[in-house]
């Protein structure tokens, strides 16, 4: 149960950095940063860091990199914590 929503917050979270991609390149309605944080936060860094580097997207906010970092660096801490690695 627990590895299906990690698997679809991060699915979601991947997705939603490419479908904020393709709105800036068309110059169409964003996806506030705010949400990245909060599915962030929900589980998915993963997701959203991944996005950064397939989409090349928000890679030149240094603030927005280095939260999403940060959390991406919490979430495998508390990974390695739950599964007793």
């Amino acid at each position: 149960m627990a590895y299906d929503y990690f698997l679809l917050v991060n699915a979601a979270s991947f997705l939603l950095m490419g479908v904020d991609k393709l709105s800036a390149i068309r110059g169409e309605s964003r996806i506030p940063e705010k949400w990245f944080f909060m599915i962030s936060i929900a589980g998915g860094p993963f997701g959203v860091f991944l996005g950064m580097a397939v989409f090349h997207h928000k890679t030149r906010k240094t603030y927005f990199g280095l939260i999403v970092t940060l959390m991406l660096i919490a979430y495998v801490f508390v990974l390695i914590v739950l599964t007793g690695l």
